[in-house]
């Protein structure tokens, strides 16, 4: 006699009551296990162990469930191990400062009235600012303690990421302390009396340019050259005789260097915006801090990205980014076949589960670096 769909859901919910019954005892050998690790000495992961499970699953299993039973119980073996390493992982504090300097000293890159600037003046009402020629002067300036904080940007809405900023975090000893969001409402901009025809040179930072392009695919014959900043951009454009020179700008920026606003809301996005950090050479954790940045390295296995992910649900902590990047030189010469991933996840390091995750990754992973705890 053939079974309904109620009947047969029952049947389902009946089992699924035995999987959780059974789950329940293992997890509470897990512990057990656990604890004589930790009296022994004993790592959390041991390969050779959990090889032989899979093989025996995988053995016991009929053909077309083979992978799909030997997954599963790899998912019930990461839980395991999660819940391993929180029992036994030390809980110890991460040292840090919490409160942002009185009057400090700022790198921007860039000239006033770039967006950098804009950045830095939200993010320090009394700050000394001074401008770098580059982004990398910037990081060095912090890591050198030659200023206290340097902000930067690091991801645009429309363009994606500023590649090199993200390069330099993986190479220079900062952390991100905090983080600002400013609008760019670009214009083209060029002397006085130039018309929007008249312009056949157009100058930009390479992100403005990307989230431009819609405005300048419409401009047939005009010539783009990238620009180390808009704002030096805009400067040179006033300085220089020609009137076939046009700039990507703000329009504070334009009024700033006396350039007429040509053409206003040339970016693609109507919202287009640009995410900055504030970086700082000591670790330093602000009140209300709620996003933990880190860089993982994973090796390039079936599955290694999403086991290194378990751990993240398995903690209750929620990604809010996840970007893969390539791996520091002196890791991909080492580890060739590993692959490096920028995450932002929930959490903040005064919580004893985020330490203990941190911890773990410390000691697992070929490459692991702290980027930092600030508001995201």
């Amino acid at each position: 006699m053939e079974l309904d769909l109620g009947e047969i859901r029952n049947n389902i919910d009946a089992i699924d009551e035995q999987l959780l019954e059974l789950f329940r005892k293992r997890m509470t050998l897990t512990g057990d296990v656990a604890r004589y690790k930790a009296a022994n000495n004993m790592v959390v992961f041991q390969g050779d162990r959990e090889k032989a499970i899979l093989d025996r699953v995988r053995e016991n299993s009929p053909e077309e469930l083979k992978n799909s039973a030997a997954f599963l119980f790899m998912n019930i073996m990461d839980i395991s191990k999660c819940s391993q390493q929180n029992d036994i992982t030390p809980d110890q504090p991460i040292l840090h400062l919490s409160k942002i300097m009185d009057k400090p000293s700022v790198a921007v890159q860039g000239a006033t009235g770039a967006y950098g600037h804009v950045a830095a003046t939200q993010l320090f009402k009394n700050g000394n600012l001074s401008f770098y020629a580059s982004f990398a002067e910037v990081f060095e300036a912090v890591e050198n303690g030659d200023v206290d904080y340097g902000v930067l940007p690091i991801e645009n809405n429309n363009a994606g990421e500023v590649t090199l900023n993200m390069e330099l975090l993986e190479k220079h000893g900062v952390y991100i302390n905090r983080t600002t969001r400013v609008e760019c409402a670009h214009v083209l901009a060029a002397k006085q009396g130039v018309r929007e025809e008249d312009i056949r040179i157009l100058f930009g930072h390479e992100q403005a340019i990307r989230q431009c392009e819609d405005y300048i695919e419409s401009r047939s014959g005009l010539t783009v050259i990238p620009y180390h900043n808009n704002a030096s951009a805009a400067l040179m454009v006033a300085e220089n005789p020609s009137n076939e020179l046009g700039c990507i700008c703000s329009a504070e920026c334009a009024e700033m260097h006396g350039l007429s606003i040509v053409r206003e809301h040339i970016a693609t996005d109507p919202n287009n915006a640009t995410r900055f950090i504030c970086i700082s050479k000591n670790l330093e954790v602000y009140d209300g801090a709620d996003t933990v940045a880190v860089s993982l390295s994973v090796p390039n296995i079936a599955g290694s990205l999403y086991r290194m992910l378990t751990k993240f649900a398995v903690n209750g902590l929620s990604l809010s980014k996840i970007q893969s990047k390539p791996l520091p030189v002196h890791v991909r010469l080492k580890y060739p076949n590993d692959y490096m991933f920028y995450v932002e996840f929930s959490g903040n390091i005064n919580d004893s589960v985020v330490r203990k995750q941190l911890k773990n990754f410390e000691s697992e992973l070929h490459y692991y670096k702290f980027h930092g705890n600030f508001i995201g």
